[in-house]
């Protein structure tokens, strides 16, 4: 039988849990949206909301949401914004 990722809690998410081994919400939310950025470079601020409710089912966890939408786009946009191009200048003639 094989086991969904739904059905295997050992690997849950857990505030307290990670507290106990030393672990950070901060630093933690921070590398998981750079490593999904990574691997998922082409999700907006709605899909990556959904991502973070899908790694992180926890309750306590539900309030690092907006810092992992931030890091995550943080990471993704230099990758999307090209450099601004020089605009040509043109000189408007005042209206009368």
């Amino acid at each position: 039988m094989l086991v969904e990722m739904d059905d295997n809690l050992a690997n849950a998410v857990n505030p307290e849990s990670c507290r106990l081994v030393g672990k950070e919400c901060r630093d933690c939310i921070s590398s998981s949206a750079a490593i999904v950025a990574m691997l998922c470079p082409s999700l907006d601020a709605v899909g990556a909301q959904q991502l973070f409710f899908k790694m992180y089912k926890h309750n306590g966890c539900g309030g690092m949401a907006r810092s992992f939408v931030r890091e995550y786009l943080g990471a993704v946009e230099p990758e999307y914004i090209a450099p601004a191009k020089a605009m040509p200048f043109y000189e408007v003639a005042a209206c009368a």
